[in-house]
């Protein structure tokens, strides 16, 4: 059998941070994601909003994906299922995502690295394509920190690109 090992990376240290000149890439983790789907979620949900390219400033907010799916990051515990009351779907995906933390002067460079990025351009949704990763990306604590979650499967590609890009952030 054919050894392709030096083909791909190795995979990297979960708890490694990367520097550059202006640029700290970091990993976080939360204590809790809940996304809700349903038809009146973004109404429903008792936490802050963040739109792109708005700023969560507490360490409890809700991300808005679409006009009927939400994230909760560290809100209160729902039971999974439907809720029957609330017309929502409720699933606990904290497994289910990664979380990075990208912060500096040049974090919005290196973001620009993957993805045509405009902090004029309002959006009701944080769901974006990073890398060609499907990432939700917003401003968290200052306004030149972004955090973004990717599925967990895809967490190795989105290090190694921002590694990759970090690179080249003079």
């Amino acid at each position: 059998m054919r050894d392709d090992r030096q083909r791909w990376a190795p995979p990297r240290d979960r708890t490694a941070h990367v520097t550059a000149p202006g640029l700290t890439i970091t990993p976080v983790t939360v204590e809790r994601l809940t996304l809700l789907s349903g038809p009146m979620a973004r109404q429903q949900t008792s936490l802050p909003l963040v739109e792109w390219p708005g700023l969560a400033l507490k360490d409890s907010y809700a991300l808005s994906l679409r006009r009927d799916r939400v994230l909760e990051v560290n809100g209160p515990a729902h039971q999974d299922g439907w809720d029957g009351a609330r017309g929502l779907a409720v699933s606990t995906v904290t497994d289910g995502y990664a979380q990075v933390e990208i912060s500096g002067a040049n974090a919005l460079s290196l973001l620009n690295r993957g993805a045509d990025l405009d902090l004029g351009t309002p959006s009701r949704s944080v769901a974006r394509l990073l890398f060609g990763l499907a990432v939700f990306l917003y401003r968290h604590g200052e306004e030149d920190t972004y955090r973004v979650h990717v599925s967990a499967g895809h967490a190795d590609a989105l290090w190694h690109a921002l590694d990759d890009a970090a690179m080249h952030i003079a």
